[in-house]
């Protein structure tokens, strides 16, 4: 098409609109988020393309994240940014909404999304993520979030936080490194863990596998396997559902039917005033081992 008449088109007023460098969209108004995601991998595609070939550009940071439906990272409407990763080689700049990030060596294998469009996998976009969330609490929850929904193994997410160049000099991301190898699979379980390690307490087992005479017994949030004591933090908000908390109850009710000491407490107790949960505990890991303390084993978290 003539270069004077796609000015026409994006006259003010007129039906098009620009929405990148070499990017056009042939309808005026706000953009979908499906619009934007490809408006974005289009600029950061090679020139002269029509569109990138596959896997030359691929989504990465929040965006995929929010479609992988990680509650910490929000609706994809409601982005107002979008991470696009390219080849290391390539020189192109953040430009309006799109904030590029550069592959330190060979791309990734990306995959095809439902909408046609190519990302990288979750354990990838939390890595590209790292430099500006890394000392967040909200890079803490996606990692725990990431992990807990089962969208990468624990394995595969921390070879590609280590994997990065710069990972010794990113505020928090050891924290959150050591925190996933410990077991903790949530932000309230790391803020119980900062306050178990400040009040002196031993450390116990994070989410560990329990068994009862070599039967499966329950996975408590946090178990002291010498004292055999357990910690349950219960709230609604940090279930992925409803029958998610309705299982928690259960399995307390079935650690206290076994004859474990079972300490519970809530997220806002822990903030708040930790005092009396932490004094508890202590009595009960100095007085142990209770209950079926030789009948227990266990298994650490995945």
């Amino acid at each position: 098409m003539p270069s004077g008449s796609i000015a026409h088109r994006l006259r003010p007023g007129g039906p098009w609109q620009r929405v990148l460098p070499r990017v056009i969209c042939l309808q005026t108004g706000r953009l979908t988020a499906h619009q934007r995601l490809r408006a974005a991998l289009a600029y950061a595609g090679p020139k002269g393309r029509p569109a990138p070939q596959s896997g030359e550009v691929l989504l990465t940071g929040a965006a995929v994240l929010a479609d992988a439906g990680l509650p910490s990272a929000g609706h994809p409407a409601d982005l107002t940014e979008v991470d696009v990763l390219i080849p290391g080689q390539r020189r192109v700049a953040d430009r309006g909404f799109v904030r590029i990030h550069r592959a330190g060596g060979a791309m990734p294998g990306g995959f095809e999304r439902d909408d046609g469009l190519w990302s990288t996998s979750v354990a990838r976009a939390l890595a590209d993520l790292a430099p500006r969330e890394s000392g967040r609490r909200r890079f803490r929850a996606l990692c725990a979030e990431a992990v807990q929904r089962r969208h990468c193994e624990l394995g595969e997410l921390l070879d590609q936080l280590l994997a990065r160049p710069d990972a010794r000099q990113l505020t928090g991301l050891a924290r959150v490194v050591e925190e996933l190898t410990a077991g903790v699979r949530s932000v309230v379980e790391a803020e119980a863990r900062d306050a178990v390690r400040g009040a002196g307490l031993p450390e116990p087992l994070w989410n560990p596998v329990l068994f009862l005479d070599g039967r499966f017994l329950a996975v408590p949030d946090a178990y002291w396997p010498q004292a055999c004591v357990a910690l349950e933090i219960d709230s609604r908000a940090w279930h992925l559902r409803p029958a998610d908390h309705e299982r928690s109850l259960t399995r307390a009710n079935r650690l206290t039917t076994a004859g474990l000491p079972v300490v519970r407490t809530t997220p806002v107790q822990l903030r708040r005033d930790p005092g009396p949960v932490l004094h508890e505990l202590a009595v009960l890991l100095s007085a142990g081992p209770h209950g079926p303390h030789g009948r227990v084993s266990w298994r650490r978290a995945r």
